[in-house]
């Protein structure tokens, strides 16, 4: 159901298929100075990101989502199309409180090519993170089922998180009923991956059984 690699992700996407996945779901480093350890979260290695680990991404996946930030978005290529993460009251930044970030996509808005009614829109407070003692920015679950949920509308799309972190883009693609694969360069970070995902279970529904409303609202 599951496989995690330990592993520069640029060299391992190398390795893959072309279209070998249906969805890339990650977000990667923001080049804002967040401590990881030994890598340096700088402006250099996020220009690296974009040069070289995105066309793989690309290349690999029919559709790449990604999280970006938003000091740093600027530096990226034109997406196909994009979504909002709505989440309220936020952290405050040097011009005030941020209460949204975006979210960036290459590739067909699957929901569009169903002809199924869909929004740009994904509301989920950011107060519903996990334990930051073992990671610096885990994303929400909430949040992260409700991007899967979005773009990778069938049961059987293969989930692909190449920045895999503390693995919650696996643990809500294993709930939602996906395959995943996840890469991690630092193997501490994928211990807690490998713990969280091995307890993840199948219990959500999947985006062909939900409204556009039901998406941008949480689950019972």
């Amino acid at each position: 159901m599951y496989e995690l690699i330990l592993g520069n992700c640029i060299d391992v996407l190398r390795d893959m298929p072309d279209k070998s996945v249906d969805c890339i779901v990650t977000d990667p480093p923001y080049g804002v100075g967040v401590d990881f350890g030994d890598y340096e979260d700088n402006i250099d290695n996020l220009s690296t990101i974009i040069q070289d680990a995105l066309p793989e991404m690309r290349r690999v996946a029919k559709l790449v989502v990604l999280t970006p930030g938003v000091r740093n978005l600027h530096l990226y290529p034109q997406p196909t199309w994009t979504l909002c993460w709505y989440f309220g009251g936020g952290s405050r930044g040097r011009w005030g409180f941020n209460h949204w970030q975006p979210v960036l996509a290459y590739g067909f808005d699957p929901l569009h090519r169903l002809k199924m009614t869909h929004t740009d829109v994904i509301r989920s407070t950011s107060n519903a993170l996990a334990d930051r003692s073992e990671h610096p920015c885990p994303k929400p679950l909430p949040f992260m089922r409700k991007l899967i949920n979005r773009v990778a509308p069938s049961p059987a799309d293969i989930i692909l998180d190449p920045f895999l972190g503390s693995g919650s883009t696996g643990v809500a693609a294993i709930q939602l009923g996906h395959k995943f694969i996840g890469i991690e360069l630092h193997g501490d970070y994928l211990e807690i991956a490998k713990r969280r995902i091995a307890l993840a279970t199948p219990d959500f529904q999947m985006t062909l059984d939900l409204s556009a409303k039901e998406i941008t609202h949480e689950h019972a």
